[in-house]
Parts: C-alpha cells; sequence; structure tokens
C-alpha cells in the first residue's frame, strides 16, 4: 500500500504527448469513479514531426483535467483515442494508480494499444512484459502504434472536484462533511503523513530499548537510525561512495582523506553541484538539495514534490476561493447570514419542498 484509497489524478504537465501516433484524436479518460474528455481540437501536430500533442495548459481554468478516484487500488486511468466518423475507440493506453505514490510527481511513458478487444486490454491488469511475450490470451492482435507521455500525481484524499460525481445520498453526506470540516479548519485540502506524538515517542522508546547500539549513542548518532517513515537512513553508514565520484563513475577524492565532492548523504549525479569542480568559487550552491537548487522547470524553481511556485500560487487561490465557497455553505447550514431569518427560511424550504412533491405528484 502506497497511501489512500481516495483522491485525485491530475496532470501537472501542460501538454500530453503521443509519439509515433499521426492522428487528429478524441483523448476519453475514465477510472473508477469519474471521467474527463480532451477535445479534438486540442489536438495537434509535434513541430518535429513525430506525433501528436495535445494542449492542457491552464487558462483560466480551463483545460484543468482532474479526476475524481475512490477505489484507487483497483482502477486505472483508461485513456481511449476517438477518431472523427468511426464508433468505438481507435487505440488505448492504460496506467494504473497502484504505481503512483501520494502526491508525487511522476513521469509516465506508456504504450498506446490497437486492438479488437478492447475490454480484455482495459478489464485486466497488464504488464508489456506479458503482452511482448504473447501471453495474454485473446490480444493476439495486439500492436503498438505509439508511447503516451506525461506528467502527474495522485493527490490524497477527498477534495472539490468530487462534488461533480455526486451519484447518491451517501455520497453527498461524505463530501458535505468533508465540506464542514474544511470551513472549520479541522481538514485542509492536502493530505499529508501524520503521526500522533504519542506514538512517535513510544516507537522510538521501543527502538531505543531494543538496540543495545543506540542506548549509548548520542542525539546526532541517533537521529541517523530513528526515522519517521523509517525510510531515511542517510549517514548511519558512512558516507556515499557517490560522493566521491563524478557523474561518470571515476573516482574525484579519496574516502577518508579528502572531502566528499557532492554532499556525502545525497550526492547529487551533476558533476555541477559538486564543490570542486563549480565554475563560480562564491557560489552558495554546496550540492545539497534543497527547494531552490533540486530542479527547475520551464525556468522557475520547483518546491515541495515536483511543484513549481507557479503551481504552488494557483492551488492556494483555488484553496482560498473553495474555502469561501465552503464559509458560505457553513452559514447556511449554522443558520447564519441571510438565513438567520424565519421567512428566508421558510422560503428556501419552500422552493425545495415544492420541487420535491413536484417529484413525487
Amino acid at each position: 500500500m502506497l497511501g489512500w484509497n481516495v483522491g485525485t489524478f491530475e496532470f501537472t504537465s501542460e501538454k500530453i504527448l503521443a509519439l509515433n501516433y499521426h492522428a487528429h484524436a478524441k483523448l476519453k479518460m475514465r477510472t473508477g469513479g469519474s471521467s474527463g474528455v480532451i477535445r479534438r481540437t486540442q489536438c495537434r501536430n509535434l513541430p518535429e514531426g513525430d506525433g501528436m500533442f495535445f494542449d492542457i495548459a491552464k487558462r483560466d481554468g480551463k483545460n484543468n483535467v482532474r479526476l475524481p478516484v475512490k477505489f484507487r487500488y483497483r482502477s486505472p486511468v483508461i485513456f481511449e483515442f476517438h477518431l472523427a466518423g468511426k464508433r468505438g475507440a481507435a487505440a488505448y493506453s492504460v496506467v494504473w494508480l497502484h504505481h503512483l505514490v501520494d502526491n508525487t510527481v511522476t513521469d509516465i511513458n506508456i504504450p498506446i494499444w490497437t486492438t479488437k478487444n478492447g475490454p480484455r486490454l482495459t478489464q485486466n491488469y497488464l504488464t508489456e512484459e506479458s503482452v511482448t511475450g504473447k501471453e495474454v490470451i485473446g490480444l493476439e492482435d495486439l500492436r503498438e502504434v505509439g508511447r503516451l507521455q506525461f506528467r502527474c500525481q495522485f493527490k490524497a484524499g477527498t477534495d472539490e472536484d468530487h462534488e461533480h460525481f455526486i451519484h447518491d445520498n451517501d455520497s453527498r453526506e461524505t463530501y458535505e462533511t468533508w465540506e464542514a470540516c474544511l470551513a472549520e479548519g479541522v481538514r485542509h485540502q492536502k493530505v499529508g503523513k501524520e503521526i500522533p506524538a504519542r506514538t512517535q515517542e513510544l516507537h522510538d522508546r521501543s527502538l531505543t530499548q531494543a538496540r543495545d547500539v543506540l542506548k549509548d549513542a548520542g542525539p546526532e548518532e541517533r537521529k541517523k537510525w530513528l526515522s519517521k517513515d523509517g525510510e531515511d537512513w542517510s549517514g548511519a553508514f558512512g558516507h556515499d561512495p557517490k560522493a566521491y565520484m563524478d557523474s561518470s563513475g571515476r573516482k574525484k577524492a579519496e574516502p577518508g582523506r579528502d572531502k566528499p565532492v557532492h554532499d556525502p548523504y545525497s550526492p547529487s549525479s551533476d558533476d555541477d553541484n559538486g564543490d570542486d569542480n563549480s565554475s563560480e568559487p562564491d557560489s552558495d550552491d554546496l550540492g545539497i538539495q534543497t527547494a531552490n537548487n533540486t530542479n527547475r522547470v520551464n525556468g522557475s524553481a520547483e518546491t515541495g514534490e515536483g511543484q513549481t511556485d507557479g503551481e504552488m500560487d494557483g492551488e492556494s487561490k483555488r484553496e482560498e476561493k473553495h474555502r469561501e465557497v465552503a464559509n458560505k455553505k457553513s452559514e447556511k447550514r449554522k443558520n447564519r447570514g441571510l438565513m438567520q431569518w424565519k421567512p428566508v427560511r421558510v422560503s428556501f424550504w419552500t422552493f425545495h419542498a415544492g420541487g420535491v412533491l413536484n417529484v413525487l405528484g
């Protein structure tokens, strides 16, 4: 299990590339709980002439394709290519959501398949190895006609996009409960890993009691071994050998005698990040990955987990806007604002009760 079962699948790249695919198609997407579409007018030829691309850049909220997911571990995102004048899908691509890590931007490169038996391809978990080895019965005519490339992430937890796919009373009450918690500040738009302080304290204490090595260790040494998520073991076994090599694997410094070329615990594969190879002697970049020097996408520094400054600003504005909407609904629920006056409440009830009576009649 990598994370939450409920969340939202969203694109983080401005384009979806269909390499070696040369047809103007409409891209339909569906997953467990929602569906979406990218129009044929957004499909254009690549300047290099080696395929097509779908322009999904966010402009005033348009082309912002986000798919709410209810059953992440049994749901793929299915891409169907539909051509003009033809019934059914002409090609398919499938990415299974259990391969994605929560709130982490991932580069996707999946094949575009053509087959007459589309349901068998989309309703079963298939890998490129099994398909290439002809291990799937009923898909003997399966053929790869291109590659679909894009960046995406699985945003854990419920958000405002789930409102558009409410289909019964249970889902409506679930969404309204989340919206009320958001208005009160109990919940937030982005879900993070949280461990109660008491639980973390008991966990650390159990590790120190069971390990004689850690009983007499200093705070810095103990911090290297005791990590909250159980994954950060950097420094526990000394410096990383890559810290003394360049990107080609050639040794640039002698371990134990010279200073490491890169950060000793999280070495970079880029030669320009080293202390000795830097072209600017007064630079403050010591090879340590921070929010300012980790990566740069479209000329802006990435922050968080693969998100740029512009994306973070846009997400904060969207969260603020939705919080205002949630606050207005909270006022209605608590009989605040206009709903504090009884004539307004009576007229509101009469309007909705009349609609229900017309349906029953």
